[in-house]
């Protein structure tokens, strides 16, 4: 054993009996002897002050060549029913003041345009001064560091079940280019309200136009239904109308056929009986007891009428024969002889001028009679009055415009502290291990010696 070794032994510890020399420092079992470790730190300290001047140095160095970065933000709030303007007029889309900003905030998340908005900012060229992106690709670069934040008031309590309440959002940008990244946020709340009122918009028209068609295709439909049913109508009255008219007309027909073969059999009676009268010389009416001698003939002229007409056709006399047959045979028409026929050809006036059938024929307007044809002529008029035009509504209020913030968000303090912090634990370290190394060195010499 050298004399470094033993100048290095300290006094022996005792263990159940029994003496072992050891390091100072040595770590035996899970012991620590911090007074040596300690004591051994301080020897290095020319080490550990080195290493923390470097990364003291390196610390300030980066703080200085690092550019600080702001974070840049504009907060935009739910817009008011007055500021809500001719949108609280329609009501194809319910719309509250809340679901308004929700579709500025999708139209400023809306990466056309961001896109557009980089550009006419100048953000855009700035972060892409050194990279060739493809058309469209601009956003990218401030994916990471660009966000749309929902602000809750810190009064509003909000329970598990319950919905943040969308009435302000923040939209924010960390950037080291805190001016044009103003602009550009500028710009991009301008041109979602835009967009998003133009989509508005265009979606109420678009709406509004649909439901006006279908409201007239269902009166078209429901005015050529009530057109159909009002010609099936006629169609109908007027099969029934031809059926009654036929039918009345047969029951003529046969009262005439009946007539007349009335009148045919009574000539050839009148016939038969003015033979037998010229054959007894029967000139004028005759009865029974006429045929008795000694009758007067005017007695027989006034009881005539009197008698019962059981009596033979020809006692009528050839006289009344004669006038009655003649008259039979001139006869044109039996139909004023025919009882009945007058009312029944009053039934076929009736018939053929049927006011239900009129009536159906000579209507105009079948819309008149449609039971829903008014709700829906209010309708549509209600909805052809729906505004579409909506350039003076506001959808967001911005209470925070984004403007420069008066500093960056980390100091540069702060890297040199954190830089400092680093760089002693890094110090430590390096102390520690080449401790470790010095005495497993020592271990070695002493068991050679």
């Amino acid at each position: 054993m050298n004399m470094d070794a033993k100048a290095r032994l300290e006094p022996v510890e005792v263990i159940a009996g029994y003496r072992e020399p050891y390091l100072v420092g040595e770590i035996r079992g899970d012991e620590i002897y911090l007074g040596d470790l300690l004591r051994n730190l301080f020897e290095e300290w020319k080490l550990i002050a080195l290493v923390v001047a470097i990364g003291t140095v390196g610390s300030i160095a980066i703080s200085q060549i690092l550019p600080p970065a702001y974070l840049v933000e504009a907060r935009l709030r739910a817009p008011t029913l007055h500021e809500l303007g001719e949108i609280n007029e329609q009501n194809l889309i319910d719309l509250k003041p809340a679901d308004v900003l929700k579709i500025v905030a999708d139209r400023v998340l809306a990466p056309e345009i961001q896109q557009t908005a980089l550009v006419e900012s100048g953000l855009g060229e700035i972060l892409s001064e050194k990279k060739e992106l493809p058309e469209g690709e601009l956003p990218r670069l401030i994916s990471a560091d660009f966000s749309v934040d929902l602000l809750v008031p810190n009064y509003y309590e909000i329970s598990k079940n319950e919905k943040k309440p969308i009435e302000q959002v923040g939209v924010s940008l960390k950037s080291i280019y805190p001016e044009p990244s103003a602009e550009f946020i500028q710009e991009l709340v301008e041109r979602a309200q835009a967009k998003a009122l133009a989509d508005l918009s265009n979606d109420i028209r678009v709406l509004r136009q649909s439901r006006i068609k279908e409201t007239e295709d269902k009166l078209k439909s429901l005015t050529l239904a009530a057109e159909l049913s009002r010609e099936a109508e006629i169609i109908r009255l007027q099969e029934t109308q031809r059926e009654l008219i036929q039918k009345l007309q047969q029951e003529i027909d046969l009262k005439l056929r009946k007539a007349k073969l009335d009148r045919e059999n009574r000539i050839v009676q009148l016939a038969e009986a003015l033979k037998v009268a010229e054959s007894l010389n029967i000139d004028d009416p005759v009865s029974w007891d006429d045929l008795r001698p000694l009758r007067i003939p005017t007695q027989i002229n006034n009881e005539v009428v009197s008698k019962p007409n059981d009596e033979p056709t020809y006692f009528r006399g050839t006289r009344l024969l004669k006038a009655e047959l003649e008259q039979l045979k001139n006869r044109k028409d039996d139909r004023p002889f025919v009882p009945g026929i007058s009312e029944i050809e009053n039934q076929i006036i009736q018939a053929e001028n049927d006011p239900r059938l009129a009536a159906l024929k000579s209507r105009v307007n079948d819309a008149i009679y449609i039971e829903q044809y008014d709700d829906l002529q209010r309708q549509l008029s209600s909805l052809k009055q729906q505004p579409t035009d909506f350039r003076q509504a506001v959808l967001a209020v911005v209470s925070q415009p984004a403007i420069v913030p008066p500093g960056p968000i980390r100091s540069p303090v702060i890297y040199v502290v954190v830089g400092v912090v680093i760089s002693v634990f890094v110090a430590l370290v390096v102390a520690l291990v080449r401790i470790s190394l010095r005495n497993s060195h020592s271990r070695q010499v002493d068991s050679g010696g």
